[in-house]
């Protein structure tokens, strides 16, 4: 009477054992489940032992598939955790690779628009480019110092959100946290000075436009390819980023005056706030 009840739970067990086997590539973790399971089978095979059949043997025998079962499931989720650990850690590399392009690509122009040394050529940090601004040697070094050791604080700061697995939003915003000591030091020594200091570290301190839509109002203005903005509504551009921020900020509409260097002359425009129809470039342009 036992008999099509015991077929139907011995059909349901050996189904689960495959399907743990094809998930573990075909391996037998445990050849005792395999020939607890076979030695069963030919007890239900035999009729005169079919009321003879060991009904503890063959909970033991579930209960064995189900470890296993959970043991796969356990080895998938383990799985997952490692590739969202790798995914973060590549969108790190791929935000950290990105800071990089954007430093190396950046061009060292001299103040007559013909290329010069880049900042590879020169060395991290060229000292000699602040005394001849009229810097004191004392201080040209200090400000070196200070370049080598947030150099090497961006440095150590790669290296820790990579071990750590930062989110990316973490990392910008502990990048951020070290550009505010740049805008720190722009205070302490004035335009002028913290223009030479940028020049001197190979970084951007101009926005050079490399084209101009015509139809639009910087075209309409008199800007021209090769011009250098450096000043958008009284406040001093050195970068893409400082540029961006001049014009979406204050009221649209408004008349701002934009200084641009051409021929090593300043030459003022007048023009509404907002967007000004020009392709940019960040350059490295000796005061």
């Amino acid at each position: 009477m036992q008999s099509p009840v015991i077929y139907i739970s011995l059909a349901l067990a050996v189904g689960v054992a495959v399907g743990v086997m094809i998930q573990n590539g075909f391996e037998t973790p445990d050849l005792t489940v395999t020939t607890s399971i076979n030695n069963t089978a030919t007890m239900a095979d035999d009729g005169n032992s079919a009321d003879e059949f060991d009904s503890a043997r063959f909970v033991a025998d579930i209960a064995e598939l189900e470890r296993l079962l959970q043991y796969e499931i356990n080895a998938r989720q383990e799985l997952e955790k490692k590739l969202e650990l790798l995914s973060q850690k590549g969108a790190i590399f791929d935000s950290v690779s990105q800071s990089f392009l954007e430093t190396e690509s950046t061009e060292s122009v001299s103040s007559d628009g013909e290329s010069d040394v880049s900042t590879a050529d020169r060395g991290w940090f060229n000292e000699q480019a602040l005394i001849d601004s009229g810097m004191g040697s004392s201080q040209a070094s200090e400000l070196k110092g200070h370049f080598e050791q947030l150099e090497m604080e961006r440095l150590y700061l790669r290296d820790r959100s990579i071990r750590e697995s930062w989110s990316r939003e973490k990392y910008r915003e502990a990048v951020q946290s070290l550009d505010s000591k740049e805008g720190e030091l722009e205070n302490q020594l004035g335009e002028s000075m913290y223009d030479s200091y940028l020049y001197a570290s190979g970084r951007p301190n101009r926005v050079s436009v490399t084209s101009v839509f015509p139809s639009a109002q910087a075209g309409i203005a008199g800007i021209v390819s090769g011009d250098h903005i450096i000043r958008y509504d009284n406040q001093r551009i050195y970068n893409g980023f400082d540029l961006r921020e001049a014009t979406t900020g204050g009221n649209a509409g408004d008349t701002v005056a934009l200084e641009v260097e051409r021929d090593g002359k300043t030459i003022q425009f007048y023009l509404v706030r907002g967007p000004l129809g020009i392709r940019i470039n960040p350059a490295s342009v000796a005061p």
